[in-house]
């Protein structure tokens, strides 16, 4: 079974990285407007970056979808629980791409089993 994680990519790309640590994973990498208005059908999405108004929209266009929010470094504890509220699955407050691999790796084996189409 494959599977997509969409990283909404902001200044930097998580590619090549992405790809070896979750090889068994489509990765589609696209800045925000993208995500919301493609044809994308990610199980996993990553919001690098993160704002909650961000994560909401994501949350919005794919109810069912594993959310990974990573908040810019400065941000302090009621900016995580504002991810949190916003909708995002699982916050980390670190920038790096092999966490974001392991926390996306880890909410693709809890992600909601997709309905026969």
């Amino acid at each position: 079974m494959s599977l997509q994680i969409v990283h909404v990519a902001r200044a930097f790309s998580a590619q090549p990285t992405l790809g070896v640590y979750l090889d068994d994973a489509t990765v589609v990498e696209a800045p925000l407007p993208e995500v919301l208005g493609g044809a994308l059908r990610p199980d996993v999405i990553w919001v690098s970056a993160a704002a909650p108004a961000e994560v909401a929209a994501v949350r919005l266009r794919f109810p069912a979808c594993r959310i990974l929010a990573t908040p810019a470094r400065r941000a302090d504890a009621d900016e995580v629980v504002e991810l949190i509220a916003a909708g995002a699955d699982l916050v980390l407050q670190d920038e790096g791409v092999l966490l974001a691999a392991a926390g996306l790796h880890a909410l693709s084996r809890r992600r909601s089993p997709t309905p026969a189409a």
